[in-house]
């Protein structure tokens, strides 16, 4: 299957069209499913979607659209969606603005994409945010500072090769207090500053195994 059926059903509330060979998501794809909670698009071709496909879709919750071969975010206006799945597709950047209408979001799976850095995430709903297997260098200065709610964050097989001080009044993860569970597996990590995660008042599991840390002791 190349296209999205045009025979489904319009009340259904869950659309399955993995592991097709869809390449393209145009702007009358899915606007008459305003029932529609879940919709899963994985495994398919899919890079390029319209701006306005997903608009209709007032009552969507889950959005899986992994393993894919998109270059960029697409636009998605769906204030209802509490979970979505990005992972291994071929995404190098977040442009600014890309998660502004998710103001329900709770999990956002960006795993094995291209990303080499990490910006402003303002999603202050979102409690688990996986970003492992990129290729990511750099937290930049208040990325995780709206994320006041996260609980999960997989930074597992990036390329970073220092961590700020994560104090209490500054750092990039200053504002995650409620963090239960950080991983940082798999990076170029060669030393912890004292204080790095100070902030962290709740953190439950910390995995740093597999980084060449260098002991000065």
């Amino acid at each position: 299957m190349t296209e999205i059926p045009e025979d489904i059903p319009l009340n259904v509330k869950q659309i399955y069209l993995d592991g097709n060979s869809i390449t393209y998501i145009g702007p009358n794809s899915f606007s008459n499913f305003t029932e529609l909670i879940n919709l899963e698009l994985r495994s398919n071709k899919i890079s390029t979607i319209n701006d306005g496909a997903f608009e209709a879709l007032v009552n969507l919750k889950t959005l899986d659209l992994s393993l894919n071969e998109l270059e960029e975010i697409p636009a998605m206006p769906i204030a209802t969606l509490e979970k979505l799945d990005l992972a291994r597709n071929k995404i190098r950047t977040i442009n600014d603005g890309a998660f502004e209408a998710l103001v329900n979001l709770k999990t956002l799976d960006l795993w094995g994409n291209e990303l080499e850095e990490i910006p402003a995430m303002p999603i202050a709903t979102l409690e688990k945010l996986e970003l492992g297997r990129n290729k990511i260098r750099t937290i930049n200065d208040g990325a995780f500072e709206a994320l006041v709610n996260l609980k999960k964050l997989d930074l597992y097989y990036n390329e970073l090769e220092e961590i700020p001080a994560f104090t209490i009044n500054d750092g990039a993860f200053a504002a995650l207090v409620n963090l239960k569970t950080l991983n940082l597996r798999g990076n170029e990590l060669d030393k912890i500053p004292v204080f790095a995660f100070e902030a962290l008042v709740n953190l439950k599991s910390l995995n740093l195994q597999g980084n060449p840390f260098k002991c000065d002791c």
